[in-house]
């Protein structure tokens, strides 16, 4: 699976469950990636930290939902 692509997924399962506990191994694991090069690979992607994105994620959906 190419990093892009895997990052789309986890970025859909933080999506489909922002509402619970999301840790980073249980999206790298969902992805099949170790948690120590997903975390790198997201940010070097995305900018942020896995848990940046899941925090902020996380408080517009409190704001909204």
């Amino acid at each position: 699976m190419e990093w892009t692509e895997s990052i789309s997924k986890a970025v859909q399962y933080i999506e489909d469950n922002i509402t619970e506990s999301i840790s980073v191994d249980a999206v790298a694991r969902y992805v099949g990636i170790s948690p120590f090069y997903f975390q790198k690979g997201f940010s070097m992607l995305c900018g942020l930290s896995v848990m940046e994105y899941i925090r902020s994620r996380w408080l517009l959906c409190r704001n909204v939902c």
